[in-house]
């Protein structure tokens, strides 16, 4: 019994050497993670502060916008990306952004409001325009996101995400050859 207790502690302390001839590196990239939740977390609270002295500093506020949506702290993000496009009507990186925001949050029929008013800002962006049409595909309205994808390959053959969603949307509606023939040019235009 001596013998099976003192192989034990003996294995318990090889273990516990084991460990700790790893723990400086474990502890290092522990303490890097830590410090750049710490470095976010001032940056953020430095950009509050910032904004309870000029409320209306739209570059602040789009940078903090930009950290709450990125930190999925979606509501946050949607308060601050609503009081830039009140001071600011045309501000389209706060529009596009908003919309994105509700997209990622499935409320399509929200972000379709805010892709319009991209769009009649900048009706040439392509990626808008596609997330666009993925909205109306997430309310059932496939002819109409077929409508904007075709738009947009029309505009720009190349735009892969276009040629990628129309495959999908002809495969969801049994329309083989032609999701076969969308998946092909996609493959064909994407690097692999």
């Amino acid at each position: 019994m001596f013998l099976r207790i003192l192989c034990f502690c003996n294995i318990a302390l090889f273990c516990t050497l084991l460990i700790s001839c790893n723990s400086g590196e474990s502890d290092k990239n522990n303490k890097q993670f830590v410090d750049s939740i710490a470095i976010e977390t001032d940056t953020v609270q430095m950009l509050e502060n910032a904004l309870i002295q000029d409320s209306l500093n739209i570059d602040n506020r789009l940078d903090l916008a930009l950290r709450y949506y990125s930190k999925y702290e979606f509501e946050k993000a949607i308060f601050h990306f609503s009081k830039i496009i009140n001071i600011d009507s045309k501000n389209l990186d706060a529009i596009i952004n908003l919309g994105n925001v509700y997209y990622d949050t499935q409320r399509f029929d929200k972000a379709l409001e805010y892709y319009q008013q991209a769009l009649v800002l900048d009706d040439n962006n392509i990626n808008v325009r596609c997330d666009y049409a993925t909205c109306y595909l997430n309310i059932n309205k496939p002819e109409i996101a077929i409508e904007i994808l075709n738009e947009n390959i029309k505009r720009n053959f190349n735009h892969a995400q276009s040629h990628y969603n129309l495959a999908i949307i002809y495969k969801q509606l049994g329309k083989i050859k032609e999701s076969d023939n969308e998946m092909k040019i996609f493959n064909s235009i994407t690097p692999n």
